[in-house]
């Protein structure tokens, strides 16, 4: 990983506090890339490629992925 020259200390050391903010960040866009990708195979009928247990397949979306990314007024209603 390159090193941001603002995050080098007098001493030369690298400051390991931007690691671990840098690192939120990126599993932070991987979970809603993730989140989003659910969504919209689930909004086009297809499924989600992805790797599980060594092999890469087509699964169908998992609602948990998704449902809070659906706002309200689009959610179903069983009420007539």
């Amino acid at each position: 990983m390159a090193t941001d020259p603002g995050q080098v200390q007098a001493n030369g050391q690298h400051d390991s506090s931007f690691d671990d903010e840098w690192l939120e960040d990126v599993l932070e866009a991987l979970r809603m890339a993730a989140k989003d990708a659910h969504l919209k195979a689930y909004q086009t009928g297809t499924g989600v490629v992805y790797r599980r247990n060594g092999k890469m397949g087509v699964y169908p979306p998992d609602p948990d992925m998704y449902e809070d990314l659906i706002p309200a007024q689009f959610e179903d209603s069983y009420e007539i």
